[in-house]
């Protein structure tokens, strides 16, 4: 069930209540829990070439729909991608997806920030965060300022080697406007990627995990790692009304092929050689 308090276009997000069980969650936690886990042993990653590696001294394990394939029907649930279809059509794929939580006795607080604010060419993604765990001030509920997706894009800089390495340029943002978006486990939260958002640090036992998956419509087929990966509709006809020009074959380099040696050529250089060692 979505909620009737917030919608996409004034406020930026929605809440959809109720969208997992208790019996998947548990499931997801389980293995979110081991996870964490190996990613703590810093051991090599098969899958590095293709995807990020796991951050868990900054509480991000990246790309999980990829590499476990229970984290999928997640991504792929109906209510979610029905709500998302509203507003970007019925042909949406991954752009990319993470799980979030707040690591113990480290630095987990999460500084205000825009998603992919450093791609302002490529079309709006919309946000799903899913509540594996109650979801509360104490624990670390989101903060978001309602609204805030109006601003577009904001100033940004970089702060390398951090996960939320682009940050904001707050002067003139009244932060002050901030509500929590508290969730119950299995509650998702659905947000527009210029929603101004964040979180505080934690220290409490609770823990506070969240899978969040990136939605793109077709308008632009691009991924930041791996290959796009499409999730609803996505039909021929689908696809022509949005890519019709005539293809284009891609212009071949012209490589320079080696002329072979002639046969007569090499024999009289062995011949002259077999004599220079006859005379040692």
């Amino acid at each position: 069930m979505e909620k009737t308090d917030y919608n996409f276009e004034d406020h930026g997000f929605v809440i959809l209540e109720n969208v997992f069980e208790e019996s998947t969650l548990k499931k997801m936690r389980d293995l979110t829990d081991r996870v964490v886990a190996y990613g703590e042993k810093n051991l090599e990653d098969p899958f590095s070439k293709y995807y990020m590696r796991h951050r868990t001294d900054q509480g991000a394990l990246y790309d999980l729909f990829q590499r476990h394939p229970e984290f999928q029907d997640m991504a792929k649930n109906e209510k979610i991608l029905n709500s998302i279809a509203k507003i970007v059509g019925d042909d949406i794929f991954l752009y990319e997806n993470s799980l979030v939580y707040k690591p113990k006795g480290k630095n987990n607080e999460v500084p205000w920030h825009q998603d992919f604010i450093n791609r302002p060419q490529e079309p709006l993604k919309y946000i799903a965060w899913i509540a594996l765990d109650d979801v509360k001030v104490d624990n670390g509920a989101m903060k978001v300022i309602p609204g805030s997706h109006k601003h577009g894009f904001l100033p940004w800089f970089s702060i390398p080697g951090e996960t939320h390495h682009t940050r904001l340029q707050l002067d003139g943002i009244p932060l002050d406007d901030f509500i929590f978006a508290e969730l119950k486990a299995g509650d998702v939260l659905i947000f527009n990627q210029l929603l101004l958002h964040s979180s505080d640090r934690i220290v409490s036992e609770m823990p506070r995990r969240a899978y969040r998956i990136s939605y793109q419509g077709f308008d632009q087929i691009f991924t930041p790692r791996s290959t796009p990966i499409v999730l609803k509709g996505g039909s021929p006809e689908s696809i022509e009304k949005r890519y019709s020009n005539a293809y284009k074959a891609p212009e071949t380099v012209k490589k320079e092929i080696a002329k072979p040696v002639k046969k007569n050529v090499l024999i009289r250089f062995l011949n002259k050689v077999g004599n220079r060692l006859q005379r040692l």
